[in-house]
């Protein structure tokens, strides 16, 4: 257990508490990370984020060093000392600007402070001769050994590497696995209800924010420094929601307009639906259906937050409505459960949880939901799937898998995000109006990994 007689709180000391929380709790970085950053000035809340962040992308490549000059088994270590060597080699191996002394020193303080003498002396010996040996280390042979090269060179689970090797080949699956360590921007969505972007821009700016346009999505803006956007007044003001780029394009594929209903399956924690109601001008019906009560209840907190009264929160299994009567909808959104690996530049603790048999679960998930869907819709009504993943299972199966109902037809992405993507990317399915889904690739797009499929039910066999 770690001592009680803390020492002022550091970047460092907080970077480590979020990733043995992470560990311990099984929690999310994004979600343990909030209240651990209220006691550290802002300059510093961006280098706690950044070191344990970073230390969890590149976990396996970490464990694997230190293994090199550590005696004994890093997973014999306590989580304190495990992660605390794991913040240390992270800053020896990818963070130039940190000195050799200062990273040992400091990990050793935190080690005294965690542990006990012996283990700091463990920790200042395995540090001391990672950062001597670091130019050297014995990388495997790309020619000889590309699974293990690239699962190491850009720490992902080999399994994961192994099944991009086979879609790809190694160039491409190379740049797959080294985009999803790129570090994404925080990108947001302005509330065109209440304030203009330009407006929005501004009132960030004088908070100390950097705002730009995104190139690709117009109706986007991306901010960097001053810290988290939650923290500012216009996000408490609900001037914005803060949305991946490619979640973005989702909602708009439902095509709705004022008046019209809609009914969103999987609405936590809803940035869907949430978008579904600003894009109906809060004059339709958005039905937003969740399973889990407390999540639901992170809608219904995000529908408060930006003024919508459209939204109708529903605590439901999206695979059985049978006690809901819901009126004949416009469009059934499906953001379905899925394995999210087309995300894990942004979550990192995904790839090293989730397994190869997983993804054939959230497949069966997937169609009982889709298919669940579909029987809501009336004779024209609009279905769209969508899942932050690339993986074949979860979506061209999916997509063969429902259109076996015979009664929906595919539909072409293009006229949906025609006024919501720029410069559209050159794969796009759509582009001559032919029917097919929309992948989105980080090594492609400079996007979140996502795919997204759209059907509209017809009376009878296609």
């Amino acid at each position: 257990m770690p001592e009680q007689n803390a020492s002022p709180v550091k970047a460092r000391e907080i970077a480590l508490k979020a990733l043995v929380r992470v560990e311990q709790d099984e929690a999310y970085l994004n979600l343990a990370f909030p209240p651990l950053l209220k006691p550290l000035p802002v300059k510093e809340r961006a280098l706690a984020v950044h070191l344990a962040k970073g230390s969890l992308q590149r976990l396996n490549t970490l464990d694997w060093a230190l293994s090199l000059f550590c005696r004994r088994s890093i997973a014999t270590l306590t989580p304190w000392i495990r992660n605390l060597l794991r913040l240390g080699a992270y800053q020896c191996l990818y963070m130039d600007k940190v000195p050799d002394y200062a990273l040992v020193d400091q990990s050793v303080r935190l080690a005294r402070r965690y542990g006990h003498r012996g283990v700091a002396g463990l920790v200042n010996a395995v540090l001391r001769r990672l950062v001597r040996e670091a130019k050297q280390l014995p990388w495997p042979d790309p020619d000889q050994r590309p699974l293990e090269y690239i699962s190491l060179r850009h720490s992902h689970p080999q399994w994961m590497v192994a099944r991009a090797l086979e879609r790809f080949g190694f160039e491409e699956a190379e740049k797959w696995c080294r985009a999803n360590n790129d570090i994404p921007v925080i990108t947001i969505r302005p509330n065109g209800l209440k304030i203009s972007a330009e407006e929005l821009a501004k009132d960030l700016r004088t908070e100390g924010f950097k705002v730009k346009k995104n190139l690709r999505l117009p109706a986007i803006l991306e901010i960097s420094g001053a810290g988290s956007p939650a923290f500012t007044r216009a996000f408490q003001q609900g001037h914005f929601t803060i949305q991946g780029a490619s979640s973005s394009l989702v909602a708009p594929l439902c095509g709705v307009r004022p008046g019209d209903r809609v009914i969103d399956l999987c609405s936590a924690p809803g940035g869907k639906a949430t978008h579904l109601a600003e894009l109906t001008l809060d004059r339709g019906q958005v039905y937003a259906v969740e399973l889990n009560q407390s999540r639901l209840q992170l809608v219904i907190k995000a529908a408060r937050r930006l003024g919508l009264k459209s939204i109708k929160p529903v605590l439901a299994d999206g695979r059985d409505l049978n006690q809901c009567d819901f009126p004949d909808p416009h469009a059934v959104l499906v953001d379905a459960p899925c394995s999210g690996l087309g995300v894990v530049r942004r979550l990192p603790e995904i790839k090293w949880r989730r397994r190869e048999e997983d993804l054939a679960r959230f497949q069966t998930l997937q169609l009982e939901l889709l298919d669940n869907a579909a029987s809501l819709l009336p004779q024209g009504g609009k279905l769209v799937y969508a899942v932050c993943t690339t993986e074949p299972e979860e979506t061209s199966a999916v997509v063969e898998g429902l259109n076996r109902r015979g009664d929906l037809e595919l539909q072409p992405i293009k006229p949906y995000l025609s006024s919501f993507l720029q410069d559209q990317p050159e794969d796009l399915p759509g582009k001559d109006l032919k029917p097919g889904p929309l992948y989105l690739w980080p090594h492609r797009h400079g996007l979140d990994g996502f795919f997204m499929a759209l059907w509209i039910k017809r009376d009878g066999p296609v």
